[in-house]
């Protein structure tokens, strides 16, 4: 949370709290009447369908729509929480913490790269920058859906970008029976995936739509801004995302190690949700990650937090003792804790091992008559003796 507080600043996004209801109608406004079998709703006092959001772009956008005092571009930052009626699994809950970075204004394609970097910048800020940033565009696929496989109808078109969508869940083979099912040619579909499997750096991506004829503005144009931001991108025509939604750039944050936990993040530019809320002069784009997704990726990257100290005492002069040195500690910005109940010296040091304390302090009778403690480095498992103040300083990195 403070990781994602200090980028919002640092790209001067001004942070909010969305509503947590909303009017049903609203909630459908982004992903249509299912919605409503992926929602907690009710109905309200005064007879009202109601609904808990299940993000937080939803009323952000509604936001926004109703501010016409707002000089766009718009930049807005959320982190809360959002209900999904879903069966809980790993990585997936019925309550969760959402980040949420949005732009609202004039069509820009450096409003894209400014979210891709942002997001990009948040995960290398938390010490994941093994992350891997894949960007598609729907134009591209669009475009060789009609030119390339000449499906014209844009609801069949629609329809065939959605197997792109469901690469992830069914096999090639359960796609062409579902799609030749539905009207398609098989040699249709296989081509369609493989399109979809064209992902590497964006040079050779952009090589590979020259040849099949497919223009790529919005691609070309992010390849060199992410490019000059320093943002490490793939691209990949795979990536789509809720069709129904998204109209150009879409992307997704993934983390190799933690395949199982699914996305870390994803977004892309949406221009109808405003126009539902009657701004058609708005456009937006954004992203948004789950923040128990990478509380998952965490532990094998960074561990424990530096400066966490424990006060582990013997005897009750020194028990009494420690509340003086947790104050000192914690007024010096230093997070620490120790037991709230006497309890052996053996077990308090088992209690700072599975918090996680970088450092313990041990206080004793013989620490009390000398005017010092006992300093452990709970990594190298290496004591000393120094006074409280040298002990912190310690502690500090001083």
């Amino acid at each position: 949370m403070d990781a994602f507080e200090e980028v919002a600043r640092l790209f001067g996004f001004r942070m909010m709290e969305p509503a947590p209801l909303e009017r049903i109608e609203v909630l459908r406004a982004k992903s249509g009447a299912d919605v409503d079998k992926e929602i907690y709703s009710f109905k309200d006092k005064g007879g009202r369908e109601i609904g808990l959001r299940f993000d937080l772009t939803v009323g952000m956008t509604r936001y926004v729509c109703g501010r016409r005092d707002l000089r766009p571009p718009v930049k807005l930052a959320a982190l809360s929480g959002a209900w999904r009626y879903d069966e809980p699994q790993h990585a997936r809950y019925r309550w969760f913490k959402q980040w949420d970075l949005e732009i609202f204004g004039p069509p820009s394609l450096e409003s894209d790269a400014e979210v891709i970097e942002a997001s990009y910048r948040l995960f290398d800020q938390l010490g994941l920058g093994r992350v891997s940033v894949r960007v598609g565009d729907r134009d591209a696929v669009q475009q060789f859906v009609i030119r390339s496989l000449g499906v014209g109808d844009e609801k069949r078109g629609a329809e065939m970008m959605r197997a792109l969508d469901k690469v992830q869940k069914k096999t090639p083979r359960e796609l062409k029976s579902e799609y030749e099912a539905k009207g398609f040619s098989s040699r249709d579909v296989d081509s369609l995936l493989e399109f979809g499997r064209i992902r590497d750096t964006p040079e050779k991506v952009l090589s590979r739509l020259d040849e099949a004829k497919v223009d790529a503005p919005t691609l070309r144009g992010l390849a060199d801004s992410l490019r000059e931001r320093g943002v490490q991108a793939e691209f990949d025509l795979g990536v789509v995302r809720g069709i129904d939604y998204y109209t150009g750039m879409v992307f997704e944050i993934v983390d190799g190690e933690h395949a199982d936990s699914g996305s870390l993040a994803g977004g892309g530019r949406y221009d109808l949700l405003p126009a539902t809320f009657g701004r058609p002069d708005l456009s937006g784009t954004g992203a948004a990650g789950g923040v128990e997704r990478a509380v998952l990726s965490l532990p094998s990257k960074t561990g424990t937090f530096r400066q966490a100290v424990y006060v582990a005492t013997a005897g009750p002069k020194a028990h009494a003792e420690s509340r003086r040195i947790l104050r000192r500690l914690r007024e010096r910005g230093v997070a620490s804790e120790s037991s709230l109940a006497e309890k052996p010296l053996s077990k308090q040091l088992e209690d700072a091992d599975r918090a996680g304390a970088s450092w313990v302090i041990l206080l004793g009778d013989r620490e009390l008559e000398a005017g010092t403690v006992t300093l452990r480095d709970m990594a190298g498992r290496r004591e000393e003796k120094l006074t409280l103040e040298a002990a912190i300083a310690r502690v500090l990195g001083g």
